[in-house]
Parts: C-alpha cells; sequence; structure tokens
C-alpha cells in the first residue's frame, strides 16, 4: 500500500513507521492518522511482525495538531467534530513502549 503522509516498512520483524510531513514538522492531520492507523492494523495482522516502531524525521518526532488545517474552525467547530481526537481511537488497542532516539531492539 502507499501512502501520502508516512513511509511503511518491515525490517525483519520489526514494522517501521515513519512519519513524512518534513515541512510541517510531521503535524498530525486527519489524512496522516487515517494512513498511520491503516499501517497499524495492517502491522497488528501480520504475524511475521512481533514489534511495531513509529518514528519521525531528523528534526521533529511530530509536531502535534496541524493547525494549519484547523485555521478556518472555531473552538465549537474543533470541539464537536472531535477533529483533534477522532482518530486516537484507533491507537488505543496497541500496547505502548517509549524509546529514546536510536533502536535499541
Amino acid at each position: 500500500m502507499s501512502y501520502q503522509f508516512i513511509t511503511a516498512e518491515v525490517k525483519g520483524r520489526v514494522g517501521l513507521i515513519t512519519l513524512n510531513r518534513p515541512k510541517q514538522m510531521n503535524a498530525l492531520n486527519a489524512t496522516l492518522m487515517q494512513e498511520l492507523a491503516a499501517a497499524m492494523y495492517g502491522y497488528d495482522a501480520d504475524d511475521g511482525v512481533g514489534c511495531l516502531v513509529i518514528t519521525g524525521n531528523d528534526k521533529a518526532f511530530a509536531a502535534g495538531a496541524d493547525i494549519v488545517a484547523m485555521k478556518d474552525f472555531d473552538f465549537m467547530q474543533a470541539f464537536k467534530s472531535d477533529y483533534i481526537t477522532r482518530d486516537w481511537e484507533h491507537m488505543g488497542s496497541f500496547s505502548v513502549g517509549a524509546a529514546g532516539d536510536s533502536w535499541d531492539l
């Protein structure tokens, strides 16, 4: 599967997802979040993948929510549409670990 805002590859038994919006410091927009969820579910269903790593680029993991995409929203529009949180429910079923800026696998 090809993606617009992430890259996804498998290295051994590790699924590697890299956020890929460098000009926006990997700011999280709706498309990126949907792609991230699709890649995560794909790796979760793959018995050959035993670990999932999500990473950013050299400058940033992720800047946070994409405020440029929200510039025309008022507070109530952003709140009622769950713009910031609507795609996070996809991530809730995965176990999470944290790492520094190097691979210690």
